[in-house]
């Protein structure tokens, strides 16, 4: 099964990013736009994964849930990776001023990491993905969408918990299924 552990988002942040989206849209440029409900903010992208070890990944997201407490976070703006000249992904920021997102990765990390997954190399930059760009068609347009949205505030939420997810590959799309969720210490 595909897996993948990532904090949820409120309904009214991804109906305000559903709205950004649909400004993006106008670009006509070639992207495979994430549909709303399936926006999320991804902490670790496990991939295909045997049941087998789903109940010591279990037993290592229930340790780092007992070491992280409840915070907020804002979502805003829009950008590409990996440059404007060539965007191959296009996302909103996440912003988490406290360190308390950063620590939460890296307790990630650390415990899959102990139970086999590869670390990722390229350090944490917290986004949610919008889209995925399928062409070169209309960049110009697109940068220029981009940049208007930039100083947008999508919204502001708590985070109580990390939720592990299967990923449903389908002819009508990606569904995710929620698998179990982590939730964080409480006072």
């Amino acid at each position: 099964m595909r897996l993948f552990l990532a904090v949820s988002l409120d309904p009214s942040v991804r109906a305000a990013l559903a709205g950004a989206v649909e400004e993006l849209r106008a670009a006509r440029a070639p992207i495979r736009w994430v549909k709303p409900e399936n926006l999320h903010l991804t902490l670790k992208f496990l991939g295909e994964t045997s049941g087998e070890k789903v109940p010591s990944l279990t037993v290592a997201m229930e340790e780092v849930a007992r070491n992280v407490w409840p915070f907020d976070l804002s979502v805003l703006g829009a950008g590409v990776f990996p440059a404007t000249s060539r965007p191959r992904v296009v996302w909103a920021d996440v912003r988490e001023p406290t360190g308390t997102l950063l620590r939460l990765f890296e307790l990630i990390e650390e415990a899959t990491g102990s139970i086999g997954w590869k670390r990722e190399r390229r350090g944490f930059s917290p986004h949610i993905t919008l889209g995925r760009v399928k062409g070169n068609i209309n960049m110009r347009q697109l940068a220029g969408r981009i940049d208007a949205l930039r100083g947008r505030r999508w919204g502001d939420q708590g985070v109580g918990r990390v939720t592990l997810y299967r990923s449903h590959p389908g002819s009508g799309g990606v569904r995710y299924e929620v698998v179990r969720d982590f939730t964080f210490r409480h006072g």
